[in-house]
């Protein structure tokens, strides 16, 4: 939904589609106060914590000063993409209409549920992007994983990769990072950039495995109490 308080303006959503007690902010233009006015309005509502999109620290003022405070934190990787990538290991394709409801099922399954971003997010996640597309993978008709990517700028950014768990260990997930890799390098971008959950070794290996290298940056998501 969108917030507006004269020329400032944010989004909110719920954080997923299980926990109605977070909600996801994101500043289009606005200060500190409000931010806060915005905490406060959807505390009103139920929402027990806010959370503020991932960001590196030097983007994070507005929000601590609004009293924002740590809450997760996502390591970066890049890759050049100067060299085409080696061919995918199954048959990947891009969805022309991709369903965010059916995307989200799997997503849910992929993640715990503090990482899970439910259909609003995987929505947002195919508009952070002038161009993007979902690309997936089906075993015996369904989807079994989907990536989304994007490219703005010649920079690519692999927003989402999220496999079954049912699918998991035979390759889907490099499939989709090579396809991704692939779709970048047609739509110009020279660099894609892409985030994980520091625990999440099994995609630290598969990121590097493929070209990645992992940045010394770190993004943080914040998060304030609503009530």
């Amino acid at each position: 939904m969108k917030l507006r308080r004269g020329w400032a303006a944010a989004q909110a959503r719920p954080w997923n589609d299980q926990t109605v007690e977070l909600a996801s902010l994101r500043l289009e233009r606005g200060g500190d106060r409000f931010i806060g006015a915005c905490v406060g309005w959807l505390a009103e509502r139920g929402v027990k914590r806010v959370l503020s999109p991932a960001m590196p620290d030097d983007q994070s003022s507005v929000w601590r000063r609004a009293g924002f405070e740590n809450h997760l934190e996502l390591v970066v990787y890049e890759k050049d993409l100067r060299q085409p990538p080696p061919p995918p290991l199954h048959r990947v394709a891009a969805d022309p209409s991709p369903d965010p409801a059916a995307l989200a099922v799997i997503d849910d399954r992929a993640f715990d549920p503090t990482w899970r971003i439910g259909k609003a997010g995987l929505v947002d996640a195919m508009a952070a992007t002038p161009t993007s597309a979902v690309l997936t993978v089906r075993v015996d008709g369904v989807v079994a994983g989907f990536a989304i990517v994007g490219e703005m700028a010649a920079v690519s950014y692999l927003q989402r990769l999220a496999v079954d768990p049912d699918h998991a260990r035979r390759g889907i997930g490099r499939s989709l990072v090579r396809a991704s890799v692939d779709w970048a390098r047609r739509h110009g971008a020279r660099t894609m950039v892409l985030n994980t959950q520091p625990e999440n070794l099994a995609a630290a290996r598969l990121y590097e495995d493929e070209g990645f290298v992992r940045l010394g940056a770190r993004l943080r998501v914040l998060a304030k109490e609503g009530a």
